[in-house]
């Protein structure tokens, strides 16, 4: 079976030498210890303090030095991030094995992508993570990233043949 994690994980390391790199929903904080070992600079946010003390925990344990942990949603992230960005990971819905009545809205995605898509650096990769929690989400989502410019690739990996699994958005800046 395919761990969508891990594929999430490989997308990012296509990207050669990223300065700097965002986790948009650290949660437990798997994807930002993951970025602090490819990137020299990592962002972290989240709106839950559960999530934030789970990261910090986590990096603290691993005795991670190049991240930024903000407690703040991701499409408030401009005011912490400045340079411009190569790498960044989406993982949309609720923390796990929190509260599922806090999960990511729509219209926050929207305007955080389009903030982070004029802040990414050509070849730069963004990678959001779906689960079929929320379908309206999911739809709004790629309606958006559908109708990017072709100075944009989008991609759609996923698992035809399971309809309940996870899958993943890519977007790469081509110009």
């Amino acid at each position: 079976m395919i761990n969508i994690v891990d594929l999430s994980h490989q997308i990012l390391t296509e990207f050669n030498n990223p300065k700097v790199a965002i986790d948009m929903t650290c949660g437990n904080g798997y994807d930002t210890i993951y970025l602090s070992k490819i990137a020299d600079k990592v962002y972290a946010f989240d709106i839950q303090t559960e999530a934030i003390k789970n990261t910090t925990k986590l990096l603290d344990e691993n005795k991670v030095q190049n991240v930024t942990v903000i407690k703040e949603s991701h499409d408030l992230f401009d005011i912490f991030v400045s340079e411009n960005i190569d790498l960044v990971i989406y993982n949309l819905g609720y923390l796990p094995s929190g509260n599922k009545d806090i999960k990511t809205e729509t219209l926050i995605v929207i305007n955080s992508l389009e903030k982070v898509l004029y802040q990414l650096n050509t070849n730069g990769i963004v990678v959001i993570v779906i689960y079929l929690h929320n379908t309206d989400e999911s739809n709004k989502i790629e309606n958006y990233i559908n109708k990017l410019s072709s100075n944009f690739d989008v991609m759609k990996y996923q698992v035809l043949n399971k309809s309940d699994c996870p899958y993943i958005l890519r977007i790469n800046k081509c110009k």
